[in-house]
């Protein structure tokens, strides 16, 4: 396979085509896949993105599309021996359909659990039902509507999402991103994910009936997207996120007013997060709920909080860093028990990480431009560009045609790597420990349905 880094252009026809059998290798030799799809005008070929962060790299290769040789239901199954453990038998033995269509404000996904009394033995999980067709929207871009594409992929992860797509095409025009723009992209990445942890911490508090960090937690969440407000405007981060740079400047009183709320928004934090720790009730129910062993999570690949949670040290800010984080690294924070009390108990540790690297940035931001013109980008080429957004690795892969236009553009949201993580997680608990599992890798479906 070819070697690259990350956001690093590569020659379309440089890639070379494997066999099946050297890309299943090239798998075992430690990599994952970070990116497996079609490439386009020819359904018969795959593009794959391997993702190793030992080494750092990535490696591209093409292979070829294997066909099903049995009408069987395509899903994901334990190892060889066990092909038949989707199918309970016996006295008891029920299933329990949830969905698409919810109770609650949420999108659309079926749930089906198979139980023997109130166990679940097996959860299959589907989903795509408001498949949006954004990729295939892209086809022929950039245009004036892609940047608003990418920031609502997933409306959460909007700077992750943009950043990874801004790194892309700056990549594949030669543009050099301003230092001050790496650090603002990057203090604005941290509050996302500020705003997100914080709002799970409250959810999670709220699955099992604890409310003062539920409440405390709801409003604090809104202290940190009221911070992102200040830097652009809007509370998501639409519009600060720009090709070349940044769409917004940062002065010394804006800046002053950011790192005061900070501290007091860390304070609140802090005083909400030390309840769920030191509440034997709440433990009670995070312990040993919804445990992903760490072999289990390299197995089926996971990314971000629920990797980390399960013990892996799997951080592209650390592994594969690009922008601001080449020079000014956040510690990567995990956790050895791989249930719902290490995914909550890793928020709380990049919360407090995330908060001692705003304040580096914010304090000493360094001078210069915000934004750097985008030239046209280069024939031909390919790139992969990831970032760790808040709920793990992002992954765009951009592919241009003759003309310098997107001849394909795949995106990877961190919840395809990890819905198949909620799967095993339930395996052997109660049907009742389902919302406290869900809500602690807290996936999205808009992100996986594009």
């Amino acid at each position: 396979m070819l070697t690259a880094h990350n956001t690093q252009p590569v020659k379309r026809n440089a890639i070379p085509a494997l066999t099946v059998a050297e890309f299943r290798d090239a798998i075992a030799n430690g990599a994952r896949i970070g990116a497996l799809f079609g490439l386009p005008g020819d359904n018969t070929q795959l593009f794959a993105a391997l993702v190793n962060g030992q080494t750092g790299s990535l490696a591209l290769g093409t292979c070829p599309a294997i066909a099903p040789e049995s009408d069987r239901w395509l899903k994901p199954f334990p190892p060889a021996g066990a092909e038949n453990f989707s199918r309970v038998e016996g006295e008891e033995v029920h299933e329990v359909a949830v969905g698409p269509v919810h109770a609650g404000i949420i999108e659309p996904g079926h749930f089906r659990f198979q139980c023997h009394g109130e166990e679940v033995l097996h959860l299959e999980i589907s989903l795509g039902y408001q498949h949006r067709g954004v990729e295939r929207a892209l086809v022929g871009g950039p245009d004036k509507r892609t940047l608003h594409y990418m920031e609502t992929l997933a409306g959460d992860t909007t700077v992750g999402h943009a950043t990874a797509y801004c790194q892309a095409i700056e990549a594949l025009a030669g543009c050099r991103v301003p230092v001050r723009a790496q650090a603002l992209r990057g203090v604005a990445l941290e509050l996302e994910r500020l705003a997100n942890h914080t709002g799970d911490l409250g959810a999670l508090a709220g699955d099992v009936g604890y409310l003062p960090t539920m409440s405390f937690c709801g409003r604090i969440r809104g202290d940190f997207l009221n911070m992102t407000a200040l830097l652009c405007g809007n509370r998501f981060g639409r519009g600060f996120i720009r090709p070349g740079g940044v769409g917004f400047d940062v002065d010394e009183d804006r800046a002053q007013q950011l790192l005061e709320r900070l501290d007091n928004a860390y304070n609140d934090v802090t005083s909400a997060a030390d309840l769920l720790w030191n509440t034997s009730s709440v433990r009670g129910r995070f312990e040993n709920t919804g445990t992903i062993p760490e072999h289990k999570a390299v197995e089926i690949g996971l990314v971000g909080v629920a990797a980390r949670a399960s013990g892996l040290e799997r951080d592209v800010r650390q592994e594969l860093p690009t922008g601001i984080y080449q020079f000014a690294q956040i510690p990567v924070s995990t956790y050895h028990t791989g249930d719902v009390f290490g995914r909550a108990y890793v928020r709380w540790m990049e919360i407090q990480r995330s908060v001692a690297f705003i304040r580096e940035q914010i304090t000493a931001l360094p001078r210069g431009e915000m934004r750097a013109p985008l030239g046209p980008l280069a024939p031909n080429m390919a790139v992969v560009s990831l970032v760790e957004a808040w709920r793990g690795e992002v992954c765009h892969v951009a592919l241009t045609d003759t003309q310098g236009r997107f001849a394909g553009y795949k995106v990877v949201d961190p919840s395809f790597h990890n819905w198949h993580g909620l799967a095993l997680a339930m395996r052997g608990q109660q049907i009742s420990d389902f919302p406290l599992c869900n809500k602690s890798f807290n996936l999205s479906y808009c992100g996986h349905d594009l």
